[in-house]
């Protein structure tokens, strides 16, 4: 399933249905963390305030992870407060431990990832999604074109109209030698 927990999937007309972004969850909504100026708010019981990471694990017996994918929030969304994780960034850009600097290995970590199987939350795909919905006149056309310049054949991006050339260069190119000036 997509989000992972329980509360991952909702009854729809007795049909299980993924639960969608924004949707009443608890005292929250799904997907979204809620900030107020009290501090962040707990879907499960209304608490308000500044480690909601740390709440959820005292008070109902939850990982940050796990309540992550039972509230369908971003894996990589940190369940702490804005002004508490900015400090927290300021402390670690001006005094950065070198021991986890070395022990850090990214590959590694992808690598693992990957063979759990993890899965993309489902705030993680709204926004995916939105990111392809947003780049969509930056695809292909799916029209092969043979460059004028270099007779090199690619796909123009859908937003090329006219596209001759592979390149500017090799359009610069072409228009030197039809003008008859140097450079070819």
């Amino acid at each position: 399933m997509a989000g992972g927990g329980d509360n991952a999937l909702s009854v729809n007309g007795g049909e299980w249905m993924p639960r969608q972004v924004g949707e009443a969850d608890g005292f929250g909504w799904f997907g979204v963390l809620t900030e107020t100026p009290t501090g962040l708010l707990c879907a499960v019981c209304g608490w308000t305030g500044t480690h909601l990471g740390l709440h959820a694990y005292k008070s109902h017996g939850l990982t940050a992870r796990r309540y992550r994918e039972d509230h369908g929030l971003k894996f990589s969304q940190g369940l702490i407060v804005a002004a508490t994780r900015e400090r927290m960034a300021r402390n670690g850009r001006e005094r950065p431990n070198p021991a986890l600097a070395q022990a850090r290995d990214p590959v590694r970590a992808s690598a693992i990832r990957v063979a759990q199987g993890s899965r993309i939350s489902p705030a993680g795909e709204a926004t995916r999604a939105g990111n392809i919905a947003q780049a969509a006149g930056e695809r292909r056309r799916g029209q092969v074109v043979t460059c004028q310049g270099c007779e090199v054949q690619f796909c123009p991006l859908s937003s090329a109209t006219r596209r001759r050339f592979c390149s500017r260069s090799c359009a610069n190119r072409y228009n030197r030698r039809s003008r008859g000036g140097a450079g070819a």
